[in-house]
């Protein structure tokens, strides 16, 4: 009888639009510090959520322009 491996969390994957620049900064990254583009997007948003948890105040987007990551 095999015993039974403890579950693990359950994952949801995420799909994200990026402009050629975007995807550009992204994969230099990745290069730069030799990790995986899905541990960068995982960092990304545990940083986005620890920095703005608990804020009761409107988050820094500005909706009429899809990319503004320089401004973040």
């Amino acid at each position: 009888m095999q015993s039974k491996s403890p579950k693990r969390a359950a994952k949801t994957r995420l799909s994200v639009g990026l402009t050629d620049a975007e995807l550009g900064e992204l994969v230099a990254l990745k290069n730069r510090h030799n990790v995986s583009m899905a541990w960068l997007g995982r960092r990304a948003i545990i940083e986005f959520i620890a920095k703005y948890q608990g804020e009761h105040t409107q988050l820094p987007l500005k909706l009429s322009n899809r990319s503004n990551y320089e401004q973040i």
